[in-house]
């Protein structure tokens, strides 16, 4: 009394077997099972997606090897078989060197190759695949009237359906800049840093818009806040802490453009380490005596008790529009 009842409207699995039985040994007919669904999600989601590809699949675009791409069929022939992988059963791979433009390869005497634009028949842009720079591209693509689709948001082949035969492909930044040197893709939007690190100077890279209004950061030297007498440049080159058998250490993501920064600068007691992130930590750990790395509001390195120092900008940044010389 004065607790809630609840009443189950589902009998007991004993008496619904046995009603079952009874029905069965009565001349009625067993009870059909329902369909089984499938417990896996991942299956479903393909399923879906295959659809939705068949309704959305341009008559006009990208070409059929970027299309087999993006519906995961590449490597395929005409009637859908998988090419075989024993089509060149003595070929050797070669060895994959990471150079950061093609002119440091041959100043290594190493055979350079270029892809042939008339090896297809579309147009490629290179754009990051991640970040802040990512977001920013496809914003000023979307305002241009240059909406970007991908059928399948984990693949990196694209298209523009406003652009037939124009082929988006993700990439990061320093792949969009090596792909361009190499003939892979034809035009990229990446930041002018990573044009000058990767690229450095090459011939065959064009600037074809150098302001696209975002990414705005610049390249400098920061130092820890503890070095009360070092406020310049001058004053962290005229140091007298740094000499031949103690060098400045400064790590940075930009060996390139550090090396030829500190070499015009006339000082050569300096080593340079590199590592891909969290750089305002190496002076705190003592790994490095200072950074040189890109700031854009200087947040980071004040909290990081660092501080930038006048002479220390070694580029100003933004997002720019690069092609191939060759594609052009």
């Amino acid at each position: 009394p004065g607790k809630p009842t609840f009443c189950f409207l589902r009998r007991p699995v004993a008496s619904h077997r046995a009603s079952r039985c009874r029905s069965e040994s009565e001349g009625g007919s067993p009870r059909a099972k329902p369909p089984r669904l499938d417990p896996s999600p991942l299956r479903a989601r393909r399923s879906r997606m295959s659809a939705f590809q068949a309704l959305a699949a341009p008559t006009g675009g990208p070409t059929l090897a970027a299309r087999n791409w993006m519906r995961g069929t590449q490597g395929q022939g005409a009637g859908g078989r998988a090419a075989s992988s024993s089509a060149a059963p003595g070929r050797a791979r070669g060895k994959c060197v990471t150079v950061a433009s093609i002119r440091q390869r041959e100043a290594t005497g190493q055979q350079v190759y270029r892809k042939s634009i008339e090896s297809r028949d579309s147009i490629r842009m290179g754009i990051p695949s991640k970040g802040r720079m990512a977001e920013d591209t496809m914003d000023l693509l979307d305002e241009c009237q240059l909406k970007v689709r991908k059928i399948n948001p984990r693949q990196y082949a694209a298209e523009i359906p406003n652009v037939p035969g124009m082929e988006v492909w993700f990439q990061r930044a320093t792949d969009v800049v090596r792909k361009l040197i190499s003939g892979d893709i034809d035009i990229g939007i990446v930041g002018y840093d990573m044009l000058r690190e990767i690229g450095n100077e090459d011939e065959d890279l064009v600037v074809v818009h150098d302001a696209l209004g975002f990414g705005g950061c610049h390249l400098a030297v920061a130092v820890p806040n503890s070095w009360e007498d070092v406020n310049s440049l001058r004053d962290l080159l005229s140091d007298t802490r740094w000499s031949k058998e103690r060098p400045l250490r400064v790590v940075t993501a930009y060996m390139n453009l550090a090396e030829q920064f500190f070499k015009d600068q006339g000082f050569d007691n300096v080593e340079l380490s590199t590592a891909d992130g969290a750089l305002e930590a190496a002076p705190a750990m003592g790994a490095a005596d200072c950074i040189l790395d890109l700031v854009s509001s200087g947040t980071t390195l004040r909290e990081n008790n660092l501080k930038q120092i006048d002479g220390g900008r070694v580029l100003e940044s933004q997002g720019v529009l690069v092609a191939s010389r060759t594609a052009l």
